[in-house]
């Protein structure tokens, strides 16, 4: 690719999917919250397992930033 001011247009690219994968992140976080004033609200009795499907998409949001800042 041809550079656009000495930079590479891929280090555009890698930013962008940076600031995408920070978006998510706060999109999982948002999702915890929501999750939990959700199961405080409702008793249906799935409560836990609801509340650990939230959590664990949050520690894979983690997990997925962590390796693109390494990898990228």
């Amino acid at each position: 690719m041809l550079p656009v001011a000495g930079l590479s247009v891929w280090f555009f690219v890698k930013i962008g999917a940076l600031i995408l994968l920070g978006l998510y992140l706060i999109f999982a976080l948002v999702m915890v919250r929501q999750v939990k004033l959700m199961t405080d609200t409702l008793q249906l009795g799935s409560e836990g397992f609801v509340r650990g499907l939230a959590f664990l998409h949050l520690i894979f949001a983690i997990l997925v930033l962590l390796s693109a800042i390494i990898i990228l």
